[in-house]
């Protein structure tokens, strides 16, 4: 399979990532530079920016640090198999899923919060949906009158706040982020342990 080359020089299979090769510092750095909504926005919007923001809206309602720290790292899969609508990922159906899936449970593995997320994912897809909400109220040109409605926002409120302070570069979000996954208890489990664990498209598997 052929592999990616990640900015800390690590080769890695997308379709078949191994936990042992996930790095934070080399997830926050993608994250930074990938632009969010295929980069329809009025201003350079990435996922590290979206991330942070949902960790936001869950510290606001009170939610425990595990539940925020899952918040944050809930699209970090992205920085391996890129960021795709959901208008897109319908297109491409089960073949894109099994990628997404197994490329989430890789991560998730190395940063030893699979049983985490499980507890919070529907909270999670909740508070995502608000900050898409969010989103396009602050960051694109929507008009409910003449543009298509969204039906995955079908009754969400977008949250009080900005969606982002803006005009930073993707250095300082990179660091942003790297920051929050430290301050909210984030670890990176050791390669040698993280290799004993193989994510498939169906589940994780000892070896």
């Amino acid at each position: 399979m052929t592999a990616l080359l990640t900015n800390s020089g690590i080769d890695v299979c997308p379709g078949e990532l191994d936990p042992s090769t996930v790095r934070i510092d080399d997830i926050a750095h993608a994250l930074s530079l990938r632009c969010r909504l295929l980069g329809h926005t009025r201003i350079h919007y990435s996922v590290a920016q979206h991330s942070l923001l949902v960790t936001r809206i869950l510290e606001g309602m009170g939610a425990p640090r595990d539940a925020i720290l899952c918040g944050l790292m809930h699209d970090a899969h992205e920085a391996y198999v890129g960021n795709v609508p959901t208008s897109i990922k319908t297109l491409l159906g089960a073949a894109w899923a099994d990628v997404e899936r197994q490329a989430e449970a890789a991560v998730l593995v190395a940063t030893g919060l699979t049983h985490a997320m499980m507890d919070w994912r529907d909270l999670i897809r909740h508070v995502d949906r608000i900050a898409l909400a969010t989103e396009r109220r602050d960051l694109m040109r929507f008009n409910a009158d003449s543009n298509r409605s969204w039906p995955a926002l079908a009754g969400v409120e977008p949250y009080p706040h900005p969606a982002t302070e803006g005009g930073w570069s993707p250095r300082w979000w990179e660091e942003l982020f790297l920051d929050r996954f430290k301050k909210l208890g984030g670890v990176q489990i050791h390669p040698v342990h993280a290799a004993m664990f193989r994510p498939t498209r169906s589940g994780v598997t000892v070896l």
